[in-house]
């Protein structure tokens, strides 16, 4: 099954990422072309998402499985609002494009880790995340597709770093997404 992000419009993401440095973003969308200039946009939801659709990792040697953010709200949202994450689970983040990823923990009230990951799924850094940390991370690449998200501390105890490679049971990520 091939997953594609075709509620992802790069516009849409491209003013999500924008404000993720806190600066302004304005909309040209007719969903929000009443609402006053200077009004925030806000993207993620004000509750947990419900569980998403997953998919299982191969992260080097190491299988874990992920759930899937593919649209904007998922992507905004991420793991706000949560109790928890659980330490064989994941949260993965899908781009339509690479791009500098910027991630913080607005709502969310425990650290995990995160790696960025590149088109060709290779672990380029891993960073930690602290709870309710609203200052954003960057990656320090600009070619960061795929972001996974774990419970703090995973890929150090199952011995995993930058160089990784990560994919499906049978697919690259480039396959599995249908990005060419």
């Amino acid at each position: 099954m091939r997953f594609r992000c075709l509620l992802l419009l790069t516009g849409f993401l491209a003013a999500f990422t924008a404000g993720c440095d806190g600066t302004k973003v304005e909309s040209k969308s007719a969903a929000t072309a009443a609402a006053p200039t200077n009004a925030p946009r806000q993207f993620h939801l004000n509750h947990a998402q419900p569980r998403l659709a997953t998919v299982k990792l191969w992260v080097g040697p190491k299988e874990i499985e992920a759930e899937m953010c593919l649209t904007l709200q998922q992507l905004a949202t991420g793991l706000m609002y949560r109790p928890g994450i659980k330490d064989e689970l994941g949260m993965f983040f899908v781009f339509p494009e690479p791009q500098r990823a910027a991630f913080y923990m607005k709502n969310v009230d425990f650290d995990i880790d995160a790696a960025y990951i590149d088109a060709e799924g290779i672990i380029q850094e891993i960073v930690r995340l602290k709870k309710q940390d609203v200052t954003p991370v960057p990656s320090k690449s600009e070619a960061i597709q795929y972001v996974l998200e774990t419970a703090p501390g995973w890929f150090e105890r199952n011995g995993i770093k930058p160089g990784a490679m990560i994919k499906t049971s049978k697919r690259t990520l480039r396959e599995e997404f249908g990005f060419n």
